[in-house]
């Protein structure tokens, strides 16, 4: 079949393609919504959804859209579409076995005789479902009973799944060297706009330069909680526990923190906080519930369809805090159409967690909310998701903000500082093991499509960096439940760089420098700044970051330097 179009038609083929995944994109959106939300629909049908779009998944779709992005790959909304539809078309190809994987993993069971484990009404449990485990490493206290629970599950995967990602990862990677990209990494790097191999240098640079800091607090948080030695007894099973869980015999330093943050308060904290940067959120988020169909479409559809694009667009945020029987619990964004139907979802449980969950949620909200009506769908919502994954962390990070916490929240200076520096602590840990698992899987791919390529060092390679990185002894074996497709650790290790250089901008342009710039929330210049980058879309982090003035969007500085602000450390 030739692959040769003239310019007409490529516009033609172009417009068809985009309409096609904006509409499907408003279909999936609706269903979703009305089947894990509002409980109005008893099923999900992904697939009778994809049927209305042939085009998104024929051989021709996929054939016509690489040659055009082959001539032209810095064209960015051939390059996002090549990209979504390159998914789609290896999604297609290795759906056999992805489904076989998927389906072995979500029915696979550990034995857990013998461990103590007890439902909550007094019953032994006999075995677990591999899924469920890592909720149980969470809660279990003893060490030795953790120890053992983590290694029942991970021989279990070995055992049943391991070679079967083997085979995927290896089918995976030649069918990309068969449609002519075998240096996986710089497609990657290419199509996703990353510099990837700069990723995992400043990867390296921030695991060491934050080695001592992270050491001597994870020690003392570990010793706190398990009464054992970091750097002798640490594993794998002990982080859940060690970050998340409650040691029997202390009290929970937490717990009288967390009570200043209940499931009442949590939408009005939240209009009042956007409400004061000028982001109208009381305005554009619309609290729904609806009782039927008719009325979501009354509601929703036909003001969607009939949403002016010019002059004044329509910005809506539908704000479902309904506690609906099924619901789904944790809080979500859909974009349905932007900037008119964005659907915002959560379950008020209250908490820090629950809290710092939906201001990320509404980071994203906002976002979408605030882009121009005129985008295409390709550079309103398509590409990867680092900048509006940045906008996320700004708004979730005012937990992790003395200014904010004892002036909006409510919280004592002592509490302020107390919760800044959990949640830093965390925050430094996964941005170590990211840091890490960025310099493994490139390590991993390079030369995966070359002659004599090799698994068998892999495995040690990942126990040595992740270890380092994370500072809890992990095993060899566990690098094949920790692989992202397609360099997505890169999305988030870079979203967490690219959030502090936006942070850092917003403290010195907008914040008062005696409280360090943390007032920049407070000020609706701010949110008029936040505004104006919003509006042009999912830029590309590389654009982000220049208009910041840094320039590079894998830039670390400003990170290490909030860090160590939060952790209150000066080395």
């Amino acid at each position: 079949m030739s692959t040769a179009i003239n310019s007409q038609t490529d516009q033609a083929f172009l417009e068809e393609l985009e309409k096609a995944f904006s509409n499907s994109n408003k279909d999936f959106a609706r269903a979703y919504y009305l089947f894990a939300t509002a409980k109005l629909n008893e099923t999900y049908n992904s697939q009778e959804i994809y049927a209305r779009y042939p085009i998104l998944s024929q051989e021709e779709t996929f054939r016509k859209l690489k040659a055009l992005y082959d001539q032209n790959p810095q064209n960015e909304e051939t390059k996002r579409l090549f990209t979504s539809v390159l998914g789609t078309y290896i999604g297609a190809q290795l759906a056999e076995l992805s489904d076989e994987f998927q389906n072995l993993k979500n029915k696979l069971k550990v034995d857990v005789s013998g461990l103590g484990l007890k439902l909550p009404d007094g019953q032994p449990l006999a075995e677990l479902l591999y899924e469920d485990i890592p909720e149980w490493l969470k809660k279990i206290a003893e060490k030795p009973t953790r120890q053992e629970l983590y290694d029942r599950m991970a021989k279990a995967y070995t055992a049943t799944l391991s070679q079967r990602f083997i085979d995927l990862f290896r089918v995976e990677n030649k069918m990309l060297a068969d449609l002519g990209y075998p240096d996986v990494i710089e497609f990657y790097a290419k199509t996703s706009g990353h510099n990837l191999k700069r990723l995992g240098e400043n990867g390296k640079k921030l695991v060491d330069e934050t080695e001592a800091l992270y050491t001597e607090l994870m020690s003392a948080l570990y010793h706190k909680m398990t009464g054992l030695d970091f750097a002798k007894d640490a594993t794998r099973a002990d982080i859940s526990f060690t970050l998340h869980g409650k040691p029997k015999g202390q009290s929970d330093a937490m717990r009288e923190i967390n009570q200043k943050f209940p499931q009442s308060k949590l939408v009005p904290l939240a209009r009042q906080t956007f409400d004061g940067l000028g982001l109208e959120f009381s305005k554009v988020a619309q609290e729904v519930n609806f009782i039927n169909k008719d009325t979501y479409e009354r509601e929703v559809v036909d003001k969607t369809d009939k949403a002016p694009q010019n002059g004044n667009p329509l910005r809506r945020i539908l704000l479902d805090i309904a506690n609906r029987e099924g619901k789904r619990s944790r809080a979500y964004v859909y974009p349905a159409a932007v900037p008119s139907e964005i659907y915002l979802s959560v379950k008020p449980e209250g908490g820090l967690d629950d809290y710092s969950a939906f201001f990320h949620e509404s980071g994203h909200a906002l976002h979408f909310a605030y882009e121009n009506s005129k985008l295409s769908f390709a550079l309103a919502l398509m590409g990867n998701n680092t900048t509006t994954e940045s906008y996320a962390y700004l708004l979730q990070n005012l937990f992790m903000n003395r200014h904010w916490l004892v002036n909006m929240a409510g919280l004592s200076e002592e509490q302020a500082i107390q919760a800044v520096e959990k949640r830093a602590l965390e925050d430094l840990y996964m941005l170590r093991r990211y840091a890490s698992k960025m310099q493994f899987e490139l390590a991993l791919f390079e030369g995966v499509n070359e002659p004599g390529y090799s698994l068998d060092d892999k495995g040690a390679a990942y126990a040595s960096l992740l270890s380092r990185g994370c500072g809890f002894r992990y095993d060899a074996e566990g690098w094949t439940r920790d692989v992202d497709a397609g360099f997505y650790v890169a999305d988030y290790f870079t979203a967490w760089s690219l959030e502090a250089q936006l942070r850092e901008y917003l403290c010195q342009h907008f914040g008062n420098p005696d409280c360090n710039g943390e007032d920049w929330y407070a000020n609706p210049k701010a949110g008029e700044f936040l505004k104006a980058l919003w509006a042009d879309g999912n830029i590309a982090q590389q654009d982000l970051s220049k208009r910041l003035g840094y320039n590079d969007p894998t830039d670390v500085g400003p990170l290490l330097r909030l860090m160590r602000y939060n952790l209150n450390k000066s080395h």
